[in-house]
């Protein structure tokens, strides 16, 4: 059951937040999240928000989660098939409260403040553009009474061209890790001068932390080198035919599609297809589709064969 349609000038706002959550994606994916909640929060009541990226088939990373005005640190989680996580996952479709008076929202894990329970929520699926993966979620939920409307309007805040959800799975972890700790450093190290200069006593921790920055930024660096090294092993077992295959899969290409641009028929690009997932270890082509993609694009990408 859908909910009633939201009022004119609400409608409006979410339309015209598409171009400005295009813009903050390029930014930072912190700024794309608080530009999204304040988008949401301007439009209707918000008692509380959260966005979550599914890792695999079974984990679910709770990336950026506020109760009220109080932020949550991220984390990973089972997915609960019974809550509306993993049944907007499950039915590549929007959850609305008032689609069961919330018994599947009550029926999820429980977060915030648990003396009270929200009155309206809308769960929205974040997809990819090519293939329609459910890949996360946007949750608003409000202990206010039927204050949302149509949930298929809010799951179209993205710009319509590379979801906003894609970009921010698409960068190394270690690499944003990397480029918002050099901010930080630089804003530390700032401080630590301004503070040394005046002889306060705490331009000494300042400067440890800045430290600490120096420190974290080289771990990260060295664990971007070390997946690096797994994802180039990985890929360098593959034949070269399932290299070409690979590839391909990483641009989201279909089997049939593979097929075609390959000149082979469409039983052997499956087989192919099941030696890469194998030689993965995984299960989904979308998991290793995405690391082969992200491979190539450090290593400079290569064509196919022909």
């Amino acid at each position: 059951m859908r909910g009633k349609p939201f009022d004119e000038p609400t409608a409006k706002r979410l339309r015209e937040a598409r171009d400005l959550l295009s813009a903050e994606a390029e930014k930072s994916h912190h700024a794309l999240y608080d530009r999204l909640r304040e988008i949401v929060a301007d439009a209707m009541p918000l008692d509380a928000f959260f966005v979550a990226l599914f890792r695999d088939a079974d984990h679910v990373l709770y990336a950026y989660q506020y109760d009220g005005a109080e932020y949550a640190l991220p984390g990973i989680r089972p997915v609960n098939p019974e809550g509306p996580t993993g049944w907007v996952r499950a039915h590549n479709t929007s959850y609305a409260f008032r689609t069961d008076a919330g018994a599947i929202l009550n029926r999820g894990i429980p977060w915030g403040d648990k003396e009270r329970r929200s009155a309206d929520a809308l769960v929205v699926p974040m997809r990819r553009t090519h293939t329609g993966e459910v890949i996360g979620v946007v949750s608003a939920q409000t202990y206010t009474p039927d204050s949302y409307g149509d949930s298929e309007l809010l799951a179209q805040l993205d710009d319509g061209h590379r979801p906003a959800a894609e970009r921010v799975l698409s960068r190394s972890v270690s690499e944003l890790v990397v480029e918002r700790v050099a901010v930080v450093r630089q804003a530390v190290a700032q401080l630590a001068a301004e503070l040394e200069r005046e002889g306060h006593r705490l331009g000494t921790r300042a400067r440890d932390l800045v430290r600490q920055c120096e420190r974290l930024q080289i771990e990260s660096a060295e664990i971007e080198f070390d997946g690096y090294r797994d994802a180039a092993a990985r890929f360098g077992s593959l034949s070269p035919r399932e290299r070409d295959v690979a590839e391909l899969l990483a641009q989201s290409l279909r089997n049939d599609d593979i097929a075609t641009r390959l000149h082979i028929g469409l039983p052997t690009v499956k087989t192919h297809v099941g030696n890469i997932l194998r030689k993965y270890g995984a299960e989904r082509r979308s998991t290793v589709a995405e690391e082969i993609s992200a491979y190539l694009g450090y290593a400079g990408g290569r064509s196919y064969s022909g």
